[in-house]
């Protein structure tokens, strides 16, 4: 795959980029402050590499959330391909293999398939929709050492991902409420999206609390000018409310096992939960992310010089909508973070292509001016610019005139760091064209999606060695993990990428013929899972992912390194690698 520089600006890729995010009508601006070079660690880096592999053999939903029971050294998998949740032994993290299997569709009234899994102290609670969809969901409750089914608790429809606090005391789920997608736009049968928390004080008696967002139903118009997007149409409502419009992805919870954080994907927003008062106390719209300004350089088209393989960066005239799948709370120095994998998702009535859309002259021709390639709407909409970006067809016709002043994709094609503050998240770091540009440096053979959300950057993990703090980054296209040290949240620092893929071997290669769907490596990371050094059978860091595609988990062993080793290890802030354990024969390039 071939790389452009001649045609579009490529800027360096370095270290802490400045900050520049729209948010509304506000654009916030923030250099990150100095690193304190005073403050010695035991930890300067770590290194990660694949000791152990485990192959479910289903393709497409083999292996997704993943989560790790660290008194009995077992991973638990979620395969939703074959409907179940996969017990595996890591006793030897290079030779995971099956120990049992959860069937918690078949053990819960009406249950038609696990979404979600999590495993603290003496408690696994499996997210289980129903075999309607639509319909009120289920979280079962099991006893890790027996697997023995405990309780079933009902939650909102759909639940998605399911949380249990660090204190073991309570289980979230975030129950999307997608609606029903084979009814026409507009008349949609859509449950309400909600979050149920579990109180499991007696884990044989569940008592549950279900929120919905009712109470943000008059602050429509607050919720839009801060980025919030309330769009959907349903049969039960003309114009839509968050109440019938919000859709809970992903839940985090914070240490101290106070607050909870859950993601509204589509909607462009995270919700904060006071857990004790079972109360969503607060939603903060994430705004968007300016795609024209320095830094923000991304790759637009599939069709460069009439050529699909060449990547380019340049700056263009569309914002982004944050929009994150996965979501991470850490705390430093007293003060809370959340991290965000802002993948960006959509509606299936909202996706257009730049080129299906008419845009208005008078808006983009001054933005047109400097650019030293396209000076007119015309140009710009043709394949090798923008003509083939997705963005949506329901944000940015400002005056419903049917001409768009604005552009907006799906995702920002980075991950992001919010300090939680008394008015609500605040930006603090956005990681810019960073991830996808060290990709296409390092892993050109895997680059793809420039036309349709870059590398969809949809897990997050965090992870504690020595007195550094962690940040592992899943991006589903190209399969990639990057490492990121966190420990700064204003100046992450960029530690390694590991790629552990046959880049010859694509999707549709595995589609249609799947049988053996690990032959391709690993492929989409979705779940992923830290594992501390005091809980891990070997005594040192692992980490887990499990991979959708490939169907495959991988277990990573992680070295902590001195400042000398990883200045040696990963040079001087920089790191790359396929990460992976013997040659296996993969070709990477």
């Amino acid at each position: 795959m071939k790389r452009d520089y001649s045609r579009r600006a490529v800027l360096g890729t370095t270290g802490g980029l400045s900050l520049t995010a729209l948010v509304g009508t506000r654009v916030f601006q923030r250099g990150p402050p100095e690193r304190d070079e005073d403050s010695h660690n035991d930890v300067e880096g770590v290194s990660l590499r694949r000791v152990g592999r485990y192959e479910t053999g289903e393709f497409d939903g083999g292996a997704e959330i993943v989560a790790y029971d660290a008194s009995r050294s077992r991973l638990f998998v979620v395969n939703s391909g074959a409907g179940q949740i996969e017990v595996l032994d890591v006793t030897d993290p290079a030779a995971p293999e099956q120990a049992a299997v959860l069937d918690a569709a078949a053990d819960v009234d009406n249950g038609g398939g696990a979404n979600s899994v999590d495993v603290v102290g003496d408690l696994v609670a499996v997210a289980v929709e129903n075999e309607n969809p639509q319909a009120a969901g289920f979280v079962a409750l099991y006893d890790p050492s027996e697997l023995e089914l405990l309780a079933v608790a009902d939650v909102g429809a759909l639940p998605d991902k399911v949380t249990i606090t660090p204190d073991g005391q309570y289980v979230l789920s975030a129950n999307e409420g997608e609606p029903a997608f084979d009814e026409s736009p507009g008349s949609r049968t859509d449950p309400r999206g909600s979050i149920s928390i579990i109180d499991v004080t007696r884990r044989d008696a569940p008592r549950v609390e279900t929120l919905d967002f009712t109470p943000f139903d008059d602050d429509i118009d607050a919720l839009r000018a801060e980025g919030v997007r309330v769009y959907g149409a349903s049969a039960a409502v003309e114009d839509p409310r968050p109440s019938t419009d919000f859709e809970p992805e992903f839940v985090t919870v914070t240490p101290d096992s106070g607050t909870a954080y859950v993601s509204l994907q589509e909607n462009n927003a995270v919700a904060r939960v006071d857990i004790q008062r079972a109360e969503i106390a607060e939603i903060s719209g994430l705004g968007f992310k300016d795609f024209s300004l320095p830094g923000n350089e991304l790759d637009t088209s599939d069709a460069d010089a009439g050529d699909e393989d060449v990547i380019s960066f340049q700056n263009w005239p569309v914002k982004g909508m944050y929009q994150p799948d996965g979501i991470r709370a850490y705390e430093v120095a007293g003060r809370q973070y959340l991290i965000t994998a802002n993948e960006g998702d959509s509606r299936d009535y909202e996706v257009s292509t730049v080129s299906d859309l008419s845009l208005a002259d008078d808006a983009f021709a001054p933005r047109l001016s400097e650019n030293p390639f396209v000076d007119s709407v015309e140009a710009l909409k043709r394949p090798e610019n923008l003509g083939n970006l997705e963005v949506t067809n329901q944000l940015g016709d400002h005056d419903n005139d049917g001409q768009f002043e604005e552009l907006y994709l799906f995702g920002t094609r980075s991950f992001a760091i919010w300090e939680a503050t008394d008015n609500g998240l605040q930006l603090v770091f956005e990681s810019g064209n960073e991830l996808p540009k060290r990709y296409a440096e390092q892993f050109p053979a895997g680059f793809q999606g420039a036309t349709s959300g870059g590398p969809q950057t949809e897990g997050i993990e965090i992870g504690q060695v020595g007195d550094r703090t962690f940040a592992f980054v899943g991006i589903e296209r190209g399969s990639g993990i990057f490492v990121y040290d966190v420990t700064t949240p204003a100046n992450p620092r960029y530690i390694q990428t590991v790629v552990n893929r046959d880049f010859s071997i694509g999707f549709g290669d595995l589609a249609e013929n799947p049988e053996s769907p690990g032959r391709g490596g690993d492929f989409s990371p979705e779940g992923l899972e830290f594992i501390s050094a005091d809980g891990s059978p070997t005594n040192n860091p692992l980490f887990a992912a499990g991979y959708e595609v490939s169907g495959t988990v991988a277990l990573f062993e992680v070295t902590p390194l001195p400042e000398d080793a990883a200045a040696a290890e990963n040079g001087p802030g920089v790191g790359r690698g396929r990460g992976n354990d013997a040659d296996d024969g993969e070709d990477e390039d």
